[in-house]
Protein backbone atom coordinates (compact mmCIF):
# COMPACT_ATOMS: atom_id res chain seq x y z
CA UNK A 1 0.00 0.00 0.00
CA UNK A 2 1.36 3.33 -0.99
CA UNK A 3 1.98 5.70 2.22
CA UNK A 4 2.89 8.20 -0.70
CA UNK A 5 0.46 11.41 -1.87
CA UNK A 6 0.43 11.61 -5.07
CA UNK A 7 -1.31 14.89 -7.15
CA UNK A 8 -4.31 14.51 -9.05
CA UNK A 9 -2.27 14.77 -12.50
CA UNK A 10 0.01 12.19 -11.88
CA UNK A 11 -3.09 9.83 -10.53
CA UNK A 12 -5.24 10.95 -13.99
CA UNK A 13 -2.20 10.40 -16.02
CA UNK A 14 -1.77 6.58 -14.72
CA UNK A 15 -5.27 6.27 -14.83
CA UNK A 16 -5.76 7.07 -18.50
CA UNK A 17 -2.86 5.55 -19.44
CA UNK A 18 -3.77 2.09 -18.30
CA UNK A 19 -7.30 2.62 -20.04
CA UNK A 20 -9.28 3.16 -16.80
CA UNK A 21 -8.45 -0.47 -16.03
CA UNK A 22 -7.22 -1.87 -12.81
CA UNK A 23 -3.64 -3.16 -13.16
CA UNK A 24 -4.35 -6.44 -10.96
CA UNK A 25 -7.94 -7.68 -11.88
CA UNK A 26 -8.44 -6.02 -15.47
CA UNK A 27 -11.30 -4.64 -14.61
CA UNK A 28 -13.15 -1.07 -15.00
CA UNK A 29 -11.56 1.27 -12.42
CA UNK A 30 -13.93 4.67 -11.19
CA UNK A 31 -11.72 7.45 -10.70
CA UNK A 32 -13.54 6.98 -7.24
CA UNK A 33 -11.94 3.94 -6.18
CA UNK A 34 -8.79 4.55 -7.88
CA UNK A 35 -5.51 3.81 -5.69
CA UNK A 36 -2.24 4.14 -6.81
CA UNK A 37 0.13 0.48 -5.80
CA UNK A 38 3.70 0.14 -5.92
CA UNK A 39 4.68 -3.20 -7.49
CA UNK A 40 7.13 -3.27 -5.46
CA UNK A 41 5.96 -2.02 -1.73
CA UNK A 42 6.99 1.00 -0.79
CA UNK A 43 7.66 -0.11 2.75
CA UNK A 44 10.86 -2.00 1.65
CA UNK A 45 12.48 1.79 0.87
CA UNK A 46 12.52 1.60 5.01
CA UNK A 47 14.66 -1.37 5.01
CA UNK A 48 17.99 -0.52 3.36
CA UNK A 49 19.77 -3.68 3.50
CA UNK A 50 16.40 -5.42 2.38
CA UNK A 51 16.07 -3.30 -0.54
CA UNK A 52 19.77 -3.68 -1.93
CA UNK A 53 19.14 -7.31 -2.23
CA UNK A 54 16.12 -7.49 -3.96
CA UNK A 55 17.28 -5.35 -7.00
CA UNK A 56 20.35 -7.24 -6.88
CA UNK A 57 18.15 -10.77 -7.24
CA UNK A 58 16.15 -9.14 -9.15
CA UNK A 59 18.50 -7.95 -11.58
CA UNK A 60 17.32 -4.36 -11.36
CA UNK A 61 19.60 -0.88 -11.78
CA UNK A 62 20.95 0.21 -9.00
CA UNK A 63 18.86 3.29 -9.32
CA UNK A 64 15.88 2.06 -8.98
CA UNK A 65 13.40 4.36 -7.24
CA UNK A 66 9.98 2.72 -5.63
CA UNK A 67 8.23 6.05 -6.61
CA UNK A 68 8.88 6.37 -9.89
CA UNK A 69 6.20 5.85 -12.85
CA UNK A 70 7.72 2.65 -13.80
CA UNK A 71 6.81 1.07 -10.50
CA UNK A 72 3.27 2.79 -10.00
CA UNK A 73 0.25 1.54 -11.12
CA UNK A 74 -3.46 2.21 -10.73
CA UNK A 75 -6.19 -0.42 -9.09
CA UNK A 76 -9.40 -1.24 -6.78
CA UNK A 77 -8.82 -0.19 -3.01
CA UNK A 78 -9.51 -3.81 -2.58
CA UNK A 79 -6.94 -5.04 -5.04
CA UNK A 80 -4.52 -2.67 -3.53
CA UNK A 81 -5.49 -3.76 0.02
CA UNK A 82 -5.46 -7.63 -0.60
CA UNK A 83 -1.54 -6.95 -1.92
CA UNK A 84 -1.08 -5.22 1.13
CA UNK A 85 2.95 -4.43 1.41
CA UNK A 86 3.44 -8.17 -0.37
CA UNK A 87 6.10 -8.75 -2.33
CA UNK A 88 5.34 -10.73 -6.02
CA UNK A 89 7.61 -13.45 -6.77
CA UNK A 90 10.94 -12.96 -8.98
CA UNK A 91 9.00 -13.89 -11.98
CA UNK A 92 5.83 -11.88 -11.29
CA UNK A 93 7.55 -8.67 -10.52
CA UNK A 94 9.60 -8.83 -13.34
CA UNK A 95 6.67 -9.34 -15.83
CA UNK A 96 4.75 -6.47 -14.15
CA UNK A 97 7.70 -4.59 -14.43
CA UNK A 98 8.22 -5.36 -17.98
CA UNK A 99 4.64 -4.08 -18.61
CA UNK A 100 4.99 -0.80 -17.14
CA UNK A 101 8.43 0.28 -17.96
CA UNK A 102 6.32 0.19 -21.74
CA UNK A 103 3.72 2.36 -20.20
CA UNK A 104 6.07 4.96 -18.80
CA UNK A 105 6.10 6.94 -21.62
CA UNK A 106 2.91 6.91 -21.87
CA UNK A 107 1.83 8.43 -18.85
CA UNK A 108 4.78 11.15 -18.95
CA UNK A 109 2.77 12.17 -22.11
CA UNK A 110 -0.28 12.38 -20.12
CA UNK A 111 1.28 14.19 -17.43
CA UNK A 112 2.53 17.07 -19.80
CA UNK A 113 -0.85 17.28 -21.40
CA UNK A 114 -2.47 17.83 -18.27
CA UNK A 115 0.30 19.92 -17.07
CA UNK A 116 -0.05 22.04 -20.46
CA UNK A 117 -3.99 22.51 -19.74
CA UNK A 118 -3.68 23.70 -15.98
CA UNK A 119 -1.11 26.08 -17.06
CA UNK A 120 -3.50 27.22 -19.59
CA UNK A 121 -6.50 27.51 -17.21
CA UNK A 122 -4.20 30.09 -15.15
CA UNK A 123 -3.37 31.91 -17.58
CA UNK A 124 -6.89 32.11 -19.08
CA UNK A 125 -7.90 33.21 -15.47
CA UNK A 126 -4.86 35.95 -15.36
CA UNK A 127 -5.84 37.44 -18.39
CA UNK A 128 -9.46 37.75 -17.44
CA UNK A 129 -8.24 39.69 -14.48
CA UNK A 130 -6.22 41.28 -16.17
CA UNK A 131 -8.93 43.10 -18.37
CA UNK A 132 -11.37 43.18 -16.00
CA UNK A 133 -9.03 45.68 -14.28
CA UNK A 134 -8.06 47.17 -17.29
CA UNK A 135 -4.15 46.31 -16.62
CA UNK A 136 -4.42 45.57 -20.74
CA UNK A 137 -7.40 46.25 -23.05
CA UNK A 138 -9.16 44.34 -25.32
CA UNK A 139 -6.79 46.07 -28.43
CA UNK A 140 -3.58 45.51 -26.40
CA UNK A 141 -4.50 41.47 -26.38
CA UNK A 142 -5.30 41.89 -30.36
CA UNK A 143 -2.21 43.00 -31.37
CA UNK A 144 -0.63 40.35 -29.06
CA UNK A 145 -2.78 37.22 -30.93
CA UNK A 146 -1.91 38.50 -34.22
CA UNK A 147 1.66 38.92 -33.56
CA UNK A 148 1.48 35.35 -31.83
CA UNK A 149 0.01 33.92 -35.06
CA UNK A 150 2.32 35.79 -37.30
CA UNK A 151 4.79 34.40 -35.26
CA UNK A 152 3.17 30.72 -35.54
CA UNK A 153 2.99 30.86 -39.45
CA UNK A 154 6.65 31.94 -40.22
CA UNK A 155 7.56 28.63 -38.52
CA UNK A 156 4.90 26.91 -39.68
CA UNK A 157 6.35 23.18 -40.93
CA UNK A 158 5.16 21.67 -44.47
CA UNK A 159 5.06 17.95 -44.33
CA UNK A 160 4.67 16.38 -47.80
CA UNK A 161 2.63 13.61 -48.66
CA UNK A 162 5.68 12.47 -50.49
CA UNK A 163 8.54 14.22 -50.74
CA UNK A 164 11.18 15.95 -53.02
CA UNK A 165 14.05 12.71 -53.72
CA UNK A 166 17.74 13.28 -54.17
CA UNK A 167 20.11 11.25 -54.99
CA UNK A 168 21.80 10.59 -50.87
CA UNK A 169 18.07 11.90 -49.42
CA UNK A 170 14.27 13.29 -49.32
CA UNK A 171 13.12 16.06 -48.49
CA UNK A 172 9.62 15.93 -47.41
CA UNK A 173 9.57 18.46 -44.45
CA UNK A 174 10.03 22.54 -45.57
CA UNK A 175 9.64 25.52 -43.83
CA UNK A 176 8.18 28.87 -44.88
CA UNK A 177 10.58 32.06 -44.58
CA UNK A 178 13.27 29.70 -45.34
CA UNK A 179 16.23 29.87 -47.79
CA UNK A 180 16.04 27.32 -49.94
CA UNK A 181 18.89 27.83 -52.43
CA UNK A 182 21.43 25.14 -50.90
CA UNK A 183 19.40 22.09 -52.47
CA UNK A 184 19.23 23.50 -56.02
CA UNK A 185 22.61 22.25 -56.70
CA UNK A 186 21.65 18.43 -55.18
CA UNK A 187 21.25 15.71 -57.74
CA UNK A 188 17.52 14.69 -58.23
CA UNK A 189 17.13 10.81 -58.15
CA UNK A 190 16.09 9.88 -61.40
CA UNK A 191 13.59 6.90 -61.97
CA UNK A 192 14.62 3.83 -64.09
CA UNK A 193 17.90 3.75 -63.27
CA UNK A 194 19.16 6.62 -65.65
CA UNK A 195 21.27 9.00 -64.01
CA UNK A 196 19.71 12.08 -65.75
CA UNK A 197 17.20 14.03 -67.47
CA UNK A 198 17.57 14.51 -71.26
CA UNK A 199 16.28 17.63 -72.55
CA UNK A 200 17.03 19.44 -76.22
CA UNK A 201 15.94 22.21 -78.08
CA UNK A 202 14.62 23.61 -81.97
CA UNK A 203 17.95 22.80 -83.05
CA UNK A 204 17.79 19.11 -81.71
CA UNK A 205 20.95 19.70 -79.64
CA UNK A 206 20.92 18.00 -76.99
CA UNK A 207 21.86 18.37 -73.30
CA UNK A 208 21.41 16.24 -69.75
CA UNK A 209 20.17 18.00 -66.23
CA UNK A 210 20.80 16.62 -63.02
CA UNK A 211 19.99 19.28 -60.46
CA UNK A 212 17.72 22.22 -60.08
CA UNK A 213 19.66 25.03 -61.37
CA UNK A 214 20.80 22.63 -64.25
CA UNK A 215 17.00 22.32 -65.31
CA UNK A 216 16.17 25.95 -64.50
CA UNK A 217 19.28 27.03 -66.81
CA UNK A 218 18.33 24.86 -70.12
CA UNK A 219 14.91 25.48 -70.14
CA UNK A 220 15.44 29.19 -70.13
CA UNK A 221 17.67 28.58 -73.38
CA UNK A 222 14.84 27.29 -74.75
CA UNK A 223 15.80 23.27 -74.06
CA UNK A 224 12.86 20.85 -73.36
CA UNK A 225 11.58 17.07 -72.62
CA UNK A 226 10.71 15.92 -76.43
CA UNK A 227 10.23 11.84 -75.45
CA UNK A 228 7.00 10.87 -73.34
CA UNK A 229 9.89 9.48 -70.70
CA UNK A 230 11.46 12.64 -70.65
CA UNK A 231 7.98 14.21 -70.24
CA UNK A 232 7.01 11.94 -67.60
CA UNK A 233 10.54 12.19 -65.74
CA UNK A 234 10.78 15.91 -66.11
CA UNK A 235 7.83 16.25 -63.50
CA UNK A 236 10.42 15.52 -60.71
CA UNK A 237 12.07 19.05 -61.59
CA UNK A 238 8.84 20.91 -62.34
CA UNK A 239 7.06 19.98 -58.86
CA UNK A 240 10.48 21.27 -57.07
CA UNK A 241 10.80 23.95 -58.88
CA UNK A 242 7.13 25.06 -58.42
CA UNK A 243 6.94 24.09 -54.47
CA UNK A 244 9.91 26.18 -54.20
CA UNK A 245 7.92 29.05 -55.75
CA UNK A 246 4.85 28.21 -53.45
CA UNK A 247 6.88 28.43 -50.35
CA UNK A 248 8.34 31.41 -51.35
CA UNK A 249 4.88 33.05 -52.28
CA UNK A 250 2.52 31.39 -49.48
CA UNK A 251 1.09 33.69 -46.70
CA UNK A 252 -0.89 33.51 -43.41
CA UNK A 253 -4.73 33.30 -44.95
CA UNK A 254 -7.24 36.06 -43.35
CA UNK A 255 -10.16 33.59 -44.35
CA UNK A 256 -10.74 30.72 -44.85
CA UNK A 257 -14.03 28.61 -46.29
CA UNK A 258 -11.94 25.21 -46.58
CA UNK A 259 -10.83 24.73 -43.16
CA UNK A 260 -14.28 25.19 -41.17
CA UNK A 261 -15.44 22.93 -41.56
CA UNK A 262 -12.30 21.08 -43.44
CA UNK A 263 -12.71 19.87 -46.52
CA UNK A 264 -11.02 17.25 -48.20
CA UNK A 265 -9.73 17.47 -51.92
CA UNK A 266 -11.26 14.25 -52.62
CA UNK A 267 -14.98 15.60 -50.90
CA UNK A 268 -16.83 15.52 -54.63
CA UNK A 269 -19.71 17.40 -53.63
CA UNK A 270 -17.42 20.39 -53.18
CA UNK A 271 -15.08 20.34 -56.16
CA UNK A 272 -15.74 22.11 -59.36
CA UNK A 273 -15.49 20.33 -62.93
CA UNK A 274 -13.32 22.61 -64.40
CA UNK A 275 -9.71 20.64 -62.01
CA UNK A 276 -10.41 18.13 -64.78
CA UNK A 277 -8.40 17.95 -68.07
CA UNK A 278 -11.07 18.68 -70.42
CA UNK A 279 -9.77 19.12 -74.46
CA UNK A 280 -12.95 19.72 -75.89
CA UNK A 281 -14.51 22.03 -74.03
CA UNK A 282 -17.23 20.01 -72.58
CA UNK A 283 -17.22 20.58 -69.05
CA UNK A 284 -18.39 24.04 -69.48
CA UNK A 285 -21.95 24.13 -69.36
CA UNK A 286 -21.60 22.08 -66.15
CA UNK A 287 -19.23 24.45 -64.43
CA UNK A 288 -21.24 27.28 -65.57
CA UNK A 289 -24.10 26.32 -64.26
CA UNK A 290 -22.46 25.14 -60.54
CA UNK A 291 -22.85 21.36 -60.89
CA UNK A 292 -19.97 19.39 -58.94
CA UNK A 293 -18.17 16.34 -59.74
CA UNK A 294 -20.04 14.56 -57.27
CA UNK A 295 -23.22 15.36 -59.87
CA UNK A 296 -21.18 14.14 -62.82
CA UNK A 297 -20.44 11.44 -60.89
CA UNK A 298 -23.41 10.24 -60.04
CA UNK A 299 -24.75 11.28 -63.84
CA UNK A 300 -22.15 8.96 -64.92
CA UNK A 301 -19.86 11.62 -66.51
CA UNK A 302 -17.08 11.43 -64.86
CA UNK A 303 -15.36 8.44 -63.40
CA UNK A 304 -14.42 7.68 -60.04
CA UNK A 305 -10.15 5.45 -60.07
CA UNK A 306 -8.43 3.78 -57.66
CA UNK A 307 -4.39 5.34 -56.55
CA UNK A 308 -2.32 4.54 -54.41
CA UNK A 309 -0.24 7.41 -54.62
CA UNK A 310 -2.76 9.79 -55.13
CA UNK A 311 -5.48 11.31 -53.14
CA UNK A 312 -8.21 11.17 -55.67
CA UNK A 313 -8.24 10.33 -59.64
CA UNK A 314 -11.03 11.09 -61.94
CA UNK A 315 -11.65 9.62 -65.49
CA UNK A 316 -13.25 12.02 -68.22
CA UNK A 317 -12.96 12.52 -72.15
CA UNK A 318 -9.78 9.86 -72.42
CA UNK A 319 -8.18 11.38 -69.45
CA UNK A 320 -7.34 10.68 -65.87
CA UNK A 321 -6.59 13.26 -63.94
CA UNK A 322 -5.04 12.71 -60.11
CA UNK A 323 -4.73 15.02 -57.53
CA UNK A 324 -2.97 15.25 -53.47
CA UNK A 325 -2.78 18.39 -51.46
CA UNK A 326 0.56 19.44 -50.26
CA UNK A 327 -0.84 22.22 -47.94
CA UNK A 328 -2.92 25.31 -47.37
CA UNK A 329 -2.07 29.30 -47.36
CA UNK A 330 -2.82 32.37 -49.41
CA UNK A 331 -0.62 31.72 -52.56
CA UNK A 332 -2.28 35.20 -54.58
CA UNK A 333 -2.20 37.71 -51.58
CA UNK A 334 -5.84 37.98 -51.81
CA UNK A 335 -6.46 36.77 -48.24
CA UNK A 336 -8.36 33.89 -48.89
CA UNK A 337 -6.47 30.69 -47.57
CA UNK A 338 -6.10 27.89 -50.69
CA UNK A 339 -4.97 24.68 -51.55
CA UNK A 340 -1.42 23.36 -53.60
CA UNK A 341 -1.69 20.80 -55.00
CA UNK A 342 0.41 18.22 -56.79
CA UNK A 343 -1.24 16.46 -59.91
CA UNK A 344 -1.03 13.74 -62.71
CA UNK A 345 -2.67 13.53 -65.63
CA UNK A 346 -2.53 10.35 -67.97
CA UNK A 347 -4.25 9.33 -71.25
CA UNK A 348 -6.37 6.16 -70.78
CA UNK A 349 -5.95 4.92 -73.77
CA UNK A 350 -2.08 5.58 -74.53
CA UNK A 351 1.28 6.07 -72.62
CA UNK A 352 1.07 9.53 -72.54
CA UNK A 353 1.34 11.53 -68.86
CA UNK A 354 2.43 14.27 -67.33
CA UNK A 355 3.15 15.74 -63.52
CA UNK A 356 1.27 19.32 -62.70
CA UNK A 357 0.83 21.55 -59.75
CA UNK A 358 -1.94 24.15 -59.46
CA UNK A 359 -3.64 25.98 -56.91
CA UNK A 360 -7.18 25.20 -55.60
CA UNK A 361 -9.45 28.16 -54.48
CA UNK A 362 -12.78 28.50 -52.95
CA UNK A 363 -13.84 32.06 -52.51
CA UNK A 364 -16.70 31.91 -50.36
CA UNK A 365 -19.19 29.29 -48.95
CA UNK A 366 -21.17 29.26 -52.16
CA UNK A 367 -18.07 28.66 -54.07
CA UNK A 368 -17.04 25.07 -54.92
CA UNK A 369 -13.28 24.10 -54.82
CA UNK A 370 -11.67 24.77 -58.50
CA UNK A 371 -8.57 26.37 -60.13
CA UNK A 372 -7.84 29.78 -59.68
Amino acid sequence: MSKTTFDNITRSALWTAYKNICFYCSRPLDWGDLHIDHIIPESISQKEKEFEKIKHDFELDVNFNLNELYNLVPSHSKCNHRKSDDLFSKTTTLFYLSITCKSESKIKIEIEKLKRNKNKGLILSKLQSALSTNAIDAKDLKKILVEAEKHNWNIKEIKLPFGVEFIDEIYDTFYLDTDFSKLFDNKLLMHNDEDSLELVNDNNEKINVTTLNEWKKATKEGYYPLTTYAIKSSSTFTFFEELIETLEKAKMPKVSFIDDPWIEIDMLDYLSPNILMDVEGELTEFIENGLSIDDLVKQGIVKINPSFIYKISLEFGGFETSLIEQFRADFNDDGIEDIFVRGWTRATGGTMGFGFTTILTKFSEKHLIGKE
